[in-house]
């Protein structure tokens, strides 16, 4: 086996680690762990999913990964949360209020740690998609009035036609003292976190917690919110299905999420 050139790999989950059907090859996976460790490196799962979500996608690895959560928002070690970055109970409100004066038609969804809301009049197929996402979801008849200063906010997310989220962040930082950073997923969601937060920024925390540098960095993905952890990294790759913009920031083309793209690399510096 090889002596691996990096100690730290960073995946995202949907259209890169995860096939469109939802699953991966947890035998092979399972292996390429244990010869992970056996380098001294760690796996990273690098998501917009919620905590909820990837525990139940890795379950029976959870002591074995570690997970960015919400696009960075909440950083998980061993299955313990490490480091929160939370959108304030106002700006959650505001946020709220201006999707409603400017973005009436989108359905929403506000996550917190422990609890996530969608309204009754939400779209089925929002609704759907959010069922697989959220299972503990709580439907409400207002949002403004569900959110709590004690719900820990972690992410509003937005469905879109089109993709509003440069217009959304510009418009709501220049009349707001505290800023967000929104994102595109590429899948139909638009993600809202607190400013500085995005999945380069946590692997920054990861690679310091781990005395790694960016030389000893590889990260996969394959939408636009994956751009600063693949600008971060010296392995970039995005998927052969991930979007062209992002192909021009990575340094490499792996194979698609539906053929184990990732995996697919990995066993390539194993052998």
């Amino acid at each position: 086996m090889n002596k691996l050139p990096f100690k730290v790999i960073a995946a995202d989950m949907d259209g890169t680690f995860m096939r469109d059907d939802q699953t991966f090859d947890y035998k092979r996976f399972d292996r390429i762990l244990d010869q992970i460790h056996e380098n001294d490196a760690h796996f990273i799962v690098s998501s917009g999913r919620p905590h909820s979500r990837l525990r139940r996608d890795f379950a029976g690895f959870l002591d074995r990964i570690d997970m960015i959560a919400d696009n960075g928002s909440l950083l998980i070690q061993d299955d313990n949360i490490i480091s929160t970055h939370l959108l304030t109970h106002k700006t959650t409100v505001e946020l709220l209020e201006f999707i409603q004066v400017h973005y009436p038609n989108s359905s929403v969804i506000v996550t917190g740690i422990n609890s996530s809301y969608t309204t009754l009049d939400a779209s089925p197929d929002f609704k759907q998609t959010m069922n697989f996402y959220y299972p503990n979801r709580v439907e409400v008849p207002d949002l403004i009035q569900a959110v709590s200063p004690h719900d820990n906010v972690t992410k509003i997310t937005l469905s879109y036609q089109r993709d509003f989220s440069e217009e959304l962040e510009q418009e709501f930082n220049k009349h707001h003292a505290e800023k967000i950073h929104c994102t595109s997923s590429g899948f139909g969601l638009l993600d809202i976190v607190p400013y500085s937060v995005n999945k380069g920024n946590a692997l920054k925390y990861f690679l310091r917690y781990f005395n790694a540098q960016p030389s000893e960095l590889i990260a996969f993905g394959d939408g636009m919110n994956d751009k600063e952890m693949l600008e971060l990294a010296d392995y970039s790759y995005a998927m052969a299905n991930g979007e062209p913009a992002l192909k021009k920031v990575a340094k490499h083309i792996a194979p698609s999420n539906n053929d184990d793209g990732v995996l697919e690399v990995l066993d390539g510096y194993l052998k």
